[in-house]
């Protein structure tokens, strides 16, 4: 299979289930699982290829993934505030839920907001503010912003990359080989930044004794 028939393997996918991909992309990319699901580069590949498109549409997009993003921080509060510090525990993320909890007592809402756009931050800091009973209605407030900021930041980025669409398969259609060289470097990348994520979600693991 050639890049051309990738590109356009891409843009049936999202043209058929693009909406719901969105939503749970953005939703799971939040949770601790986040490392294993590229949320947003499904963000920036939607963006993509509402460029143009008669089924995908930019506004949707920003929404459904907000939603998604929205709803894993609100979940992740609701879950803190019930649960007190089991999930932690459970997960032995002593280590980030601690960081969390130094980030939300010394810092305003500009720097609460911000830290939830960050990939290895935004659950745990979320989970904490419900631990540590947050007020709700502000929380909500910098859960909105944080997940409408960083959808919209991927999926103009996306969708500006898109006015180049023609001319990008243009120059695969005619790369040849060079094309799959740059394919292989671009999947290489993408696993080492997802291992690299997983290390760090796992490197709090204790080791077994033996």
């Amino acid at each position: 299979m050639d890049l051309l028939k990738i590109l356009d393997l891409l843009a049936t996918l999202f043209e058929q289930w693009g909406y719901p991909i969105i939503f749970f992309g953005s939703l799971i990319e939040v949770t601790p699982l986040g490392w294993a699901v590229p949320g947003g580069a499904i963000l920036l590949i939607a963006g993509y290829l509402s460029n143009g498109s008669q089924t995908l549409e930019l506004v949707p997009i920003i929404i459904w993934g907000t939603f998604g993003a929205w709803i894993a921080l609100l979940l992740a509060y609701i879950l803190g505030s019930k649960s007190g510090l089991w999930l932690v525990k459970k997960l032995h993320q002593e280590k980030n839920a601690e960081t969390a909890k130094k980030m939300l007592k010394n810092n305003g809402g500009a720097i609460l907001t911000t830290s939830m756009m960050a990939n290895l931050t935004r659950f745990w800091i979320s989970y904490i503010a419900g631990v540590e009973k947050y007020d709700f209605f502000k929380f909500n407030i910098f859960a909105y912003v944080a997940s409408i900021t960083w959808v919209s930041l991927m999926v103009m980025l996306g969708y500006f990359a898109g006015f180049e669409k023609e001319n990008l398969r243009n120059i695969v259609k005619g790369a040849g080989i060079i094309a799959w060289i740059f394919l292989i470097i671009a999947i290489v990348v993408i696993v080492k930044s997802i291992r690299h994520e997983r290390k760090h979600f796992v490197e709090d693991l204790p080791h077994e004794k033996i």
